[in-house]
């Protein structure tokens, strides 16, 4: 039986999306990249790395930081980090 273990991974891209779908339903302008990180008053260049998936990926994100993207997102933190399984073997 293969060993496993649980990992936390961050699903911006998927934040913003659902984010978005919310916007659409109710006539606002759909939220970017570039205008989340204004928005939370971070650089642009850290949330395009918090949203990549590549080895180019952040590997940790602040709760200070999480908390302002969850309010600009106006989502929950469930919504922002997923719990996986992965292989240990």
């Amino acid at each position: 039986m293969p060993l496993t273990a649980k990992q936390v991974r961050l699903t911006l891209q998927k934040a913003i999306a659902l984010a978005n779908l919310r916007r659409a339903e109710v006539g606002e302008k759909l939220i970017t990249i570039h205008s989340l990180a204004v928005q939370a008053g971070v650089a642009a260049t850290t949330v395009t790395r918090l949203a990549r998936t590549d080895e180019k990926a952040a590997s940790a994100l602040s709760l200070d930081l999480a908390s302002k993207i969850v309010a600009v997102l106006d989502c929950g933190i469930e919504d922002l980090l997923e719990v996986v399984r992965v292989d240990m073997t």
